[in-house]
């Protein structure tokens, strides 16, 4: 049976929200169906491991986010993402201070737009189709982490494994219940699902846009969907009244750089986590990956790709891919977390140290890819995954020093 959800089209047979339990026990229990947990679950199941994803809410279900899949984020995905692109944005459009726009343009596609109610569900489809277990609509009431196993209480009942993933965001239950994750940094953001005339949705077809400077360490943006525009503010949180701030820079940066709306379909805020450096992502049999670890990029708040990655290693990690087998003892947990020290957070301590010249000179940030062509290569080479923010520090060459005068922490 074939069921259109948001004029996409789903196999339902592929995505059971109920289906019968053969056993109880897994080797790897993941929470979140997010890109993170749909990663993970897709790895371990790809390589033979019994593994049960549960999602609280029914699939597929709304989530806050601008829906920006970065090129990079293809490209490490082992499978085709185009049925889920609405829109393909090779083009920025830079503005300072919500006036002066100017366009800029890359050869290869920058970001994929989509809708996360749609991208999060087809990943989890490729996961199930390989062997994934999915158990959505499924509240997690309780769950316990020894050295030895881990159980996850359920409203629909009782289930164990030889690993736990939290994969359940920034606000998630299992970094909570273990007392993870709980200093973390959070940048806040305010977003709004946007219908516009049909010539100012011509205009976005195929453009984002990004705002600079209009608040200190904020940036604003507009995404288009294809029957709508995704346009919100966000940034990093400076002084006891930066959340009224925010509040009026979205306001006027909707009314200013999207005229002619239509009608505003909702509001949403949420905020998003920056792990410090050093944090245990791991308890006992337990891992946290993207959100719930707080693995989200300080310089553009972009987390699906750390969250992808974190997914991969995770089922790295566990099956034994350049080390141990599955079950072979609590070095999996520890050897996930070496993963991402040693692959991600290098790249991300940089870009929160690059991200400081933005929070000094935010003119420059506008100025100098507009007017120097080797740095808006640069930053295309980052979206497109060529290179990394560490990367900066390398070609800087005898001044590379000048990396670590930033602070590492926002």
């Amino acid at each position: 049976m074939i069921v259109d959800v948001d004029d996409y089209e789903y196999d339902s047979a592929t995505t059971p929200t109920q289906f019968p339990m053969s056993a109880t026990h897994y080797d790897a229990i993941i929470i979140g169906a997010g890109p993170g947990g749909a990663s993970a679950a897709y790895n371990l199941a790809k390589a033979g491991a019994r593994t049960l994803l549960i999602e609280k809410q029914k699939l597929p279900r709304h989530k806050t986010c601008g829906g920006g899949v970065t090129y990079k984020v293809a490209q490490c995905l082992p499978f085709d993402i185009t049925p889920t692109v609405e829109r393909t944005i090779n083009t920025v459009v830079f503005s300072y201070k919500m006036a002066a726009p100017v366009e800029l343009h890359s050869d290869k596609p920058l970001v994929y737009m989509t809708r996360r109610s749609i991208f999060d569900h087809y990943l989890t489809e490729q996961a199930v189709g390989v062997g994934a277990q999915l158990m959505d609509d499924t509240k997690v009431e309780s769950l316990e982490v020894s050295e030895s196993t881990a159980i996850v209480r359920t409203n629909t009942g009782s289930f164990t494994a030889d690993w736990l993933l939290g994969a359940d965001g920034a606000t998630g239950t299992v970094a909570r219940t273990l007392g993870l994750m709980q200093d973390v940094e959070r940048m806040p953001g305010v977003e709004s699902e946007v219908e516009v005339q049909a010539d100012v949705a011509d205009y976005w077809r195929d453009k984002m846009a990004l705002d600079l400077g209009s608040l200190r360490a904020s940036y604003g943006w507009i995404f288009p969907k294809d029957d709508h525009l995704n346009v919100g503010v966000g940034g990093i949180a400076f002084g006891d009244d930066y959340g009224q701030k925010l509040k009026r820079y979205d306001a006027d940066h909707l009314k200013l750089r999207v005229p002619r709306q239509e009608r505003v379909r909702k509001n949403f805020g949420y905020v998003l986590p920056l792990r410090k450096v050093g944090s245990p992502i791991h308890k006992g049999r337990a891992m946290l990956i993207g959100d719930a670890a707080g693995l989200v990029e300080a310089f553009t708040g972009e987390g699906i790709y750390w969250s992808v990655r974190s997914g991969q290693l995770a089922a790295q990690a566990i099956t034994g891919e350049g080390g141990k087998g599955m079950g072979e003892g609590i070095s999996a947990t520890a050897r996930y977390e070496q993963f991402v020290d040693t692959e991600l957070m290098p790249d991300l301590i940089s870009a929160r140290r690059w991200a400081h010249i933005y929070l000094w000179a935010p003119r420059l940030c506008y100025s100098l890819p507009r007017r120097w062509t080797p740095m808006w290569d640069a930053v295309c080479k980052i979206v497109h995954g060529e290179r990394g923010y560490s990367d900066i520090r390398k070609r800087l060459g005898a001044f590379g020093f000048l990396e670590n005068l930033l602070p590492a922490a926002i």
